[in-house]
């Protein structure tokens, strides 16, 4: 009986995650001369308590771009040349290189692509604070746009 009512614990603490919608707000501020072009653009990120999800970005020309985001859980994390692009050498981080690598817990490494019909693509790379849902990352657009993101 015991083993029972611990299952059934187990099982509704699952489905009551795994139905949770999750919304964030993303606000993209831009980081090099083909971004500060465009402006800062705005996203928008909707889970359901499984750490991924959709996403969408609205470009000034009216495109919308759709597409997926994933969020590693916490631990180990690298960050590609997205992110290394905008905080690496001559941005707000130290170092040089593409790829920094760093371990801390209740923060996991997400990524996001989204492409519009028109053809235009975003690839975002971000750190998701696991515990309140706040994160901050960088983003690339396929005219060469640059993006600091916050949510």
């Amino acid at each position: 009986m015991a083993r029972l009512i611990i299952f059934c614990i187990i099982i509704g603490t699952y489905l009551l995650v795994e139905g949770c919608v999750i919304t964030r707000d993303v606000t993209m501020y831009p980081d090099n001369d083909a971004a500060h072009a465009l402006g800062p653009l705005h996203a928008k990120i909707v889970g359901h308590g499984n750490l991924n999800g959709t996403a969408t970005m609205s470009l000034p020309d009216g495109q919308l771009l759709q597409g997926r985001y994933s969020i590693s859980h916490g631990g180990s994390m690298g960050v590609g040349s997205v992110y290394a692009s905008v905080y690496g050498p001559g941005g707000s981080a130290s170092g040089s290189g593409v790829q920094t690598s760093m371990s801390f817990s209740g923060q996991g490494f997400g990524e996001a692509d989204m492409m519009s019909p028109q053809g235009t693509t975003a690839h975002c790379e971000f750190l998701n604070d696991n515990f309140n849902g706040h994160g901050h990352g960088a983003c690339r657009l396929s005219d060469g746009s640059l993006y600091r993101m916050q949510y």
